[in-house]
């Protein structure tokens, strides 16, 4: 076999290889852990090729050589169970960081991808009662509002923050509770409450659940401040 056509090989089998492995992965990150990088445990392990052991409800005891107690690794609004980088390097994955954008190579040459940060953007729909919230590509969380009644919710482009608090007291309506804050403009905030029926009830702001999975708390630990938030009527 001459050299050419053993490099041609070898660059066929490159290819080969390159095209069954994952590309870029958006990553899902929070505020209240800046810098650390999560993504779904049932796309890592495919991507991987680990091991997954679970209990009898579903939840992730083992990854691959890493054992993990009740609370370790963090979960969507549905349950979705995350882990983030750092936990996969712990459990035997090559991590490198690949460029000043903050994209992260998991895995080695063979089987492996590439997380990135991509950009958080909320939209709320005042006609459906409705907040979303994605990261890239992916949706990230979903769940009921409550918005102002009588159009007390302005609608418009805004961004989260930069005020936040886990626990905010309204200055116009008796020193009301307002859990997990994030203000989007001058006295309108996304926050919890323990009543957040399928119609505007509020006063302006926009309630979220405090129930189930807590949609207000993820809210506020998830989304950055800057990050666009688009009001809309229909």
């Amino acid at each position: 076999m001459t050299m050419r056509l053993f490099v041609l090989l070898l660059l066929c089998f490159l290819n080969l290889i390159a095209s069954g492995r994952a590309g870029t992965v958006d990553a899902v990150t929070f505020a209240a852990q800046p810098g650390k990088l999560f993504i779904p445990v049932s796309e890592a392990v495919d991507e991987l090729g680990w091991e997954v052991i679970r209990d009898e409800k579903g939840h992730v005891t083992r990854l691959n050589v890493l054992e993990l107690r009740p609370g370790m690794l963090r979960q969507l609004l549905d349950g979705t169970e995350l882990v983030s980088t750092v936990q996969l390097a712990t459990a035997g994955a090559e991590v490198a960081v690949m460029n000043a954008d903050g994209a992260v190579k998991v895995g080695g040459f063979f089987r492996g991808f590439t997380l990135r940060a991509g950009a958080q953007r909320v939209e709320v729909s005042l006609k459906n009662q409705r907040l979303k919230g994605w990261q890239g590509d992916r949706l990230v969380l979903e769940t009921k509002i409550s918005s102002g009644r009588n159009g007390a919710t302005p609608a418009g482009e805004f961004h989260a923050g930069p005020y936040r608090s886990k626990l905010h007291f309204s200055s116009l309506y008796n020193n009301a509770p307002m859990p997990w804050s994030v203000q989007i403009n001058r006295h309108i905030f996304i926050h919890g409450f323990s009543s957040v029926p399928d119609y505007p009830a509020s006063h302006g702001c926009i309630r979220m659940p405090l129930t189930g999975g807590n949609a207000a708390r993820f809210f506020y630990e998830w989304v950055l401040s800057g990050t666009p938030v688009s009001v809309k009527k229909d």
